[in-house]
């Protein structure tokens, strides 16, 4: 169920996105139309998603556009208030969309709830300051995510040496965190045999 919500609801939720702007757009810009030609041009709605998504993705693959971009955003995160919503999801979304971001850096193991347990946590700085200074050692700021809504969970700083590296990209780590570890990377597969053969040597 988890493996296939993972699969499902992204392409159920880009569907609703330009579903919803089909609509909006197919009744403004034929309303417009009509009025002023006095014409209806069936699908005016599709094709204007297709040209906004097609110049989206122009603007954000070409150098001036890139540029565009990030001056519009600098825009967004000087209004105050709203300014705190914007730059925390869009940091939320650099880190989902985006294997290369700089929100989320390598996939580790730490113990966590208690020892003996692992789970998969994303470091999200290296250089926590002060902190590792109170610590006493070097630190780390991790984020540790929650089944399967990888959006909430908790943020941790913690001794670089209780950290275990994995081989890893960060969408890898993200697919077994969302589907509940039902998707394995085949880089972890088969190292140690599995759970129902272990049990049975066991026995």
């Amino acid at each position: 169920m988890l493996a296939g919500l993972a699969v499902v609801l992204p392409t159920a939720l880009t569907a609703y996105v330009l579903w919803f702007l089909f609509i909006k757009l197919d009744a403004i810009l034929g309303t417009f139309i009509r009025k002023k030609a006095g014409v209806t041009i069936p699908g005016i709605g599709l094709a204007a998603v297709i040209i906004i998504v097609l110049g989206a993705g122009a603007l954000a693959t070409n150098l001036i556009g890139r540029k565009m971009i990030r001056g519009g955003q600098r825009v967004l995160e000087a209004i105050p208030l709203f300014n705190k919503v914007y730059v925390a999801i869009r940091q939320i979304s650099d880190a989902f969309l985006n294997d290369q971001s700089a929100v989320f850096g390598r996939v580790a193991l730490i113990e966590f709830p208690r020892p003996g347990v692992y789970s998969i946590c994303f470091v999200t700085s290296e250089d926590v300051g002060e902190l590792g200074k109170k610590i006493g050692k070097k630190a780390l700021s991790v984020f540790l995510p929650t089944t399967p809504n990888p959006t909430t969970g908790f943020m941790l700083v913690v001794p670089a040496s209780d950290l275990i590296p994995l081989d890893l990209t960060v969408e890898e780590g993200l697919k077994m965190v969302i589907s509940g570890g039902a998707v394995v990377p085949e880089s972890l597969r088969g190292a140690y045999g599995t759970a129902a053969a272990d049990l049975e040597d066991a026995r």
